[in-house]
C-alpha cells in the first residue's frame, strides 16, 4: 500500500469519526438537557448566612446564574431547539440505515450521497448553527429559525429520497 493511498483512507477515516461525533453530540446533549430540565423541577434549597446582627445573606449558586438569568419561556424555547436538534441529528442516523437497507447490492453505492447530502447542506448549515446557539442560550429566535428552516429541509429531503427508492409515501 502506497503512502497516497494510506493518506486516503486515513481522510476517510477522520471525517467519518468527525461525521458521526458532530452528528450524535447535539443527541446526548437533548437527552442531558431534557433530564436537567426534570430533575429541576425539585428546587434545591438556597444557600444562606445568618450575620452577627441578624441578616439573612442569600448565596447565589455560581454554576446555575448563567441559567438564572434566562426567562421560563426562554428555557422553554432553549429546550425546544435543543430537542428539535437532537431529533434532526438523529434523522441522519435513521437516513443512514434505510438508504444503507434499500442500497441496490449490486450498484456504485450512489444511493448513500443522499446522507453526505443531509449532512453537509441540511445539518452543517442550519442544524448545527441552531444547536450551538440553543446551547449557549443566545440568539435563541435565530436559533428556533434554523432549526425550524432544516426540519423542513429534511422532511422535504425525506419526501424525494421516498421517490427516489421507489418506496411508498404513507
Amino acid at each position: 500500500m502506497d503512502f497516497e493511498t494510506l493518506l486516503g483512507l486515513a481522510g476517510a477515516a477522520l471525517f467519518s469519526l468527525a461525521m458521526v461525533v458532530l452528528v450524535l453530540w447535539p443527541i446526548l446533549v437533548a437527552i442531558i438537557e431534557s433530564f436537567k430540565v426534570i430533575r429541576g423541577s425539585v428546587r434545591q434549597s438556597t444557600p444562606f448566612l445568618i450575620t452577627d446582627t441578624g441578616a439573612t445573606i442569600w448565596q447565589k449558586d455560581s454554576r446555575n446564574s448563567t441559567t438564572e438569568s434566562i426567562s421560563v419561556g426562554d428555557k422553554r424555547l432553549r429546550l425546544s431547539v435543543l430537542l428539535a436538534c437532537g431529533v434532526e441529528a438523529a434523522f441522519i442516523v435513521f437516513l443512514t440505515v434505510v438508504l444503507f437497507q434499500h442500497a441496490d447490492p449490486r450498484g456504485d453505492g450512489m444511493e448513500m450521497m443522499g446522507v453526505g447530502f443531509a449532512f453537509m447542506l441540511i445539518f452543517l448549515p442550519f442544524t448545527l448553527p441552531a444547536f450551538i446557539l440553543a446551547r449557549s442560550g443566545q440568539w435563541l429566535m435565530l436559533a428556533a429559525g434554523l432549526a425550524a428552516l432544516a426540519a423542513v429541509a429534511y422532511f422535504a429531503f425525506w419526501l424525494e429520497v421516498l421517490s427516489e427508492l421507489g418506496l411508498p409515501n404513507a
